[in-house]
């Protein structure tokens, strides 16, 4: 199957239909579900919720015991190393959308099957090759090196998001050297070059409300919502720019 999806990534310029999927390491009855407002192109879009507490366990991860609060969808699709891969979407935020000054609100992940493995709040953990994050009124990009601070650039405020429709878009291109760029709204919003990156069995993306080491926050966090649409995969930009003539439903 994995081969499968990735001759898909590779022969389609974009993938018009939803991305299959499931929900990660999240049950509530409100945490995902699919509405038809707001939407950025055509009838239905994501959304998804996480309330203070909200956290689930799978064999081998508990969420709960590791201070992690999430809903996040993980869609059926994987490429292996040595790609040049374009990752579009579209995410609004509420009016009312309260982040918080210590804790991480991740929004977008490139994960990795295989990859190395951190030391985070006492506990092993197998970080992401990147995430974008809200926190402290700022949405920012961080990627994940094994050793040594891990490289971050602030993308947009979270002001100039609430109420409206961000499109992002991602490219990757982990060959020698590697180099990861995310566009906000068409303008470039962080350029990473060159960094440590050891080859992956194989990369996957998450995206949704995920929050770490939620206890920082001195309190409970506040209820959040985002809508996530027009989540494409390509391998050239055009292939992810939203399309209200032929959008992600």
């Amino acid at each position: 199957m994995r081969l499968v999806l990735i001759l898909v990534l590779m022969a389609s310029p974009a993938l018009a239909d939803r991305l299959e999927g499931r929900r990660s390491l999240s049950d509530t009855p409100w945490g995902y579900g699919i509405v038809t407002a707001p939407t950025r192109a055509g009838a239905e879009a994501q959304r998804f919720e996480v309330r203070p507490g909200d956290c689930a366990a799978q064999p081998g991860w508990d969420d709960c015991a590791r201070d992690r609060e999430r809903s996040e969808f993980r869609p059926d699709l994987e490429w292996a190393p040595g790609r040049d891969t374009w990752i579009g979407f579209s995410v609004y935020l509420p009016p009312d959308f309260e982040d918080s000054r210590n804790v991480n609100t991740s929004l977008f992940q490139i994960h990795r099957s295989g990859g190395p493995q951190r030391v985070a709040g006492g506990r092993t953990s197998n970080p992401p090759l990147m995430q974008i994050e809200a926190r402290g009124g700022t949405l920012g990009v961080t990627i994940f090196v094994t050793d040594g601070p891990n490289p971050h650039a602030a993308l947009a405020t979270l002001a100039q998001m609430r109420g409206r429709w961000t499109d992002i878009a991602v490219h990757f291109d982990d060959r020698d050297p590697p180099m990861l760029e995310v566009y906000v709204n068409g303008e470039v919003g962080a350029i990473f070059t060159d960094w440590p990156l050891p080859d992956p069995d194989f990369y996957y993306l998450k995206y949704g409300l995920y929050r770490s080491f939620v206890s920082r926050h001195g309190g409970p966090m506040p209820t959040q919502v985002a809508i996530f649409d027009e989540m494409r995969v390509g391998i050239e930009p055009g292939a992810v720019i939203p399309d209200p003539g032929n959008p992600v439903d």
